[in-house]
């Protein structure tokens, strides 16, 4: 016997739901392993793009500590080879095997029990990358006490760090500064961690990083577009189930609420990421990015605004981004105004948001630095 439409419906609308529950429960476990004082904290922060953990108390690691930011759970991980953590069963009892990734993060040097973790992680088959931090504090110090330029600074710790971290050295060594996020290399490394991760913590990774680079934009939009069609799947289920006389199109604001709280999180544009955006800018870009920013959440991220633009996409045609995604939907409710409603002001978000982004991006990268190191 043949299914009937509002049940074939109710399945397509369980599926998006499943989907954008899979995205939202999805986690990164990123271990992070160095001694107090070489900024793991500061790096941390620069990784989400938001100030999530405590920068400037430099305290020892005895347990480990986990700080959350949306997708991605950084675990600043203690000292190995301690009484309390004897490296012959460090791996096991942090159970590091379930870990994603890791971070081996030094401001001076590594020892002999980080090489011997560096290559125990390794043999687990684990991507751990390998950071010389607040490398601008290096930079400054070789120039003032040796004369060295930055070119001849980043060979010689380059060299060092490779040669501390025998027999079997990492292929790179990522030499960053929280102070400086644009410069040096932590495009490259979350560039790296993101590709050593697959499937759907890769884009929860490119989701909850900060960008620093066009590259990282165009990552993030290849994510934030991914995540238009399930809600435009349910805005079209609901619309086929429950038809609302008048554009009644309450069902529709709620999801895109949620879909612009998402977009603008993975572009950097909540309060609180813009706060951490804030050390980074200079005070004469701040009024007018603000202007715009408090003009992208009326527009998106407001109920009032939200019906505005829906009830003017309402009267559209189909355009042309929408409806590649037909087959997913089907016959039954493809053409419904919920999907093509959603799927269009979700497409013209993401491009005002990865406009803006790139806004932000352009000042951050004019040379603008934190007043603090590290």
């Amino acid at each position: 016997m043949a299914t009937d439409q509002p049940t074939l419906i109710r399945d397509f609308a369980s599926r998006c739901r499943e989907r954008i529950e899979e995205f939202e429960k999805t986690q990164v476990r990123c271990g992070l392993i160095g001694p107090s004082g070489s900024g793991k904290s500061s790096l941390i922060n620069a990784i989400a793009g938001e100030r999530i953990a405590r920068v400037g108390v430099v305290e020892t690691t005895n347990d480990p500590l986990e700080i959350s930011h949306r997708g991605i759970t950084f675990v600043d991980l203690p000292g190995c080879g301690t009484r309390r953590w004897p490296k012959d069963t460090y791996v096991e009892r942090l159970d590091l095997a379930s870990y994603d990734c890791f971070l081996l993060v030094t401001a001076q040097r590594f020892y002999e029990n980080d090489a011997f973790l560096f290559q125990q992680l390794r043999a687990l088959g684990k991507p751990c990358f390998v950071v010389r931090n607040m490398v601008d504090r290096a930079i400054e110090d070789g120039r003032h006490d040796h004369g060295h330029d930055e070119a001849e600074i980043r060979r010689i710790i380059q060299h060092d760090i490779t040669a501390e971290l025998e027999p079997d050295p990492p292929e790179r060594v990522y030499l960053t500064s929280a102070r400086q996020p644009a410069q040096h290399d932590l495009q490259a490394l979350l560039a790296d961690i993101g590709a050593a991760l697959a499937g759907l913590k890769q884009s929860r990774f490119v989701a909850d990083m900060a960008a620093y680079g066009q590259d990282a934009l165009q990552r993030k939009r290849k994510v934030a577009q991914e995540r238009i069609p399930p809600y435009a799947g349910l805005a079209a289920a609901n619309g086929s189930l429950n038809p609302i006389p008048g554009l009644d199109l309450a069902a529709d604001v709620s999801l895109l609420l949620k879909l612009g709280e998402e977009i603008s999180a993975i572009y950097g544009l909540t309060s609180s990421q813009f706060d951490y955006i804030k050390r980074l800018l200079g005070p004469k870009a701040l009024p007018s990015l603000l202007t715009k920013l408090a003009q992208f959440g009326t527009k998106y991220l407001a109920r009032e605004g939200l019906i505005g633009l829906l009830k003017r996409l309402a009267s559209r045609e189909l355009s042309r981004q929408s409806t590649r995604w037909i087959p997913l939907a089907g016959p039954l409710i493809a053409a419904g105004i919920g999907w093509q409603s959603t799927f269009m002001l979700g497409e013209q978000l993401v491009d005002e948001a990865e406009a803006l982004a790139g806004e932000i991006l352009a000042d951050i990268l004019s040379g603008n630095e934190l007043p603090q190191r590290g």
